[in-house]
């Protein structure tokens, strides 16, 4: 795995809501920080193709990262939306990214970490985009 040393991830971690169990959630991906146990991110993957974000897709997410109490959170699809989401809910970050199950899906991959952590998770350089500059 590329992952930086400092991030573990945890798949399909259930989260119970009432003590009997009967009431829970399942996210599909857990990023934590290694160091502290903090929840970095929150991912749910979506398997069908979309213009943009539902609703109720967006409600989920901020579900799991109030959940968490993480304020980065991002909904996977497998091809790229027309309109990329990257919004503010409170104090989570919601943003989208591509996990494109078309080709080679190991290049999809590092693509996705990439996207995900910002860094180019083979020589581990930080990675700029426009979004990431800051406006002074």
């Amino acid at each position: 795995m590329l992952l930086p040393q400092e991030l573990d991830i945890q798949s399909q971690e259930r989260i119970y809501l009432i003590q009997d169990k009967a009431l829970y959630l399942d996210i599909d991906l857990v990023f934590y920080n290694t160091t502290t146990g903090v929840t970095k991110y929150v991912l749910d993957t979506k398997y069908k193709a979309a213009a943009r974000p539902a609703i109720t897709d967006i409600y989920q997410i901020v579900t799991y990262a109030e959940a968490k109490s993480c304020q980065e959170a991002f909904l996977v699809y497998p091809m790229p939306l027309a309109e990329p989401l990257n919004i503010k809910v409170g104090n989570i970050q919601i943003r989208s990214l591509t996990f494109s199950l078309a080709g080679d899906l190991e290049k999809a991959g590092y693509r996705f970490l990439q996207d995900l952590l910002g860094t180019d998770v083979l020589s581990g350089n930080l990675m700029c985009s426009i979004d990431m500059v800051p406006d002074y």
